[in-house]
């Protein structure tokens, strides 16, 4: 069992918001894969605009929070798989002007991907942040 560790308020702060950013591009995701079928949502191309934009900060966020938890296997090891989901984001990529590829992929291999992963590191963090 992994003792946790004492936050401080920057800490804290700094893993809330992680945990909220993720929240947010889970629900982006819902929403775009929602939009492939439901016309009057149509915000999914900007969504999936700001999702690739947060990509970034989530990576960067990573190297803060492996610093942060280096003692906590399991999180470490949460955090690393997010290689599934970059694998999922690359296939994306490369298909991005095909729409029918693009929304197979986004519906039934990205999202999937990261709704698994963010659940699991989800479970890491949640005793850091619930009071």
């Amino acid at each position: 069992m992994t003792t946790l560790l004492t936050l401080t308020e920057e800490q804290y702060l700094f893993m809330k918001e992680y945990s909220d950013l993720l929240y947010t591009i889970d629900e982006a995701f819902d929403y775009i894969v929602k939009s492939f079928s439901d016309f009057s949502k149509t915000e999914g191309e900007r969504l999936l605009g700001d999702i690739f934009q947060a990509f970034p900060q989530v990576a960067s966020a990573h190297e803060q929070l492996s610093q942060l938890v280096q003692d906590n296997q399991p999180m470490l090891k949460a955090i690393a798989d997010i290689s599934t989901v970059a694998d999922q984001a690359e296939l994306l990529i490369q298909n991005f002007d095909d729409l029918p590829v693009r929304q197979e992929i986004i519906s039934r291999k990205l999202y999937p991907a990261f709704a698994e992963w963010h659940k699991s590191i989800q479970q890491e963090l949640n005793p850091y942040i619930q009071s």
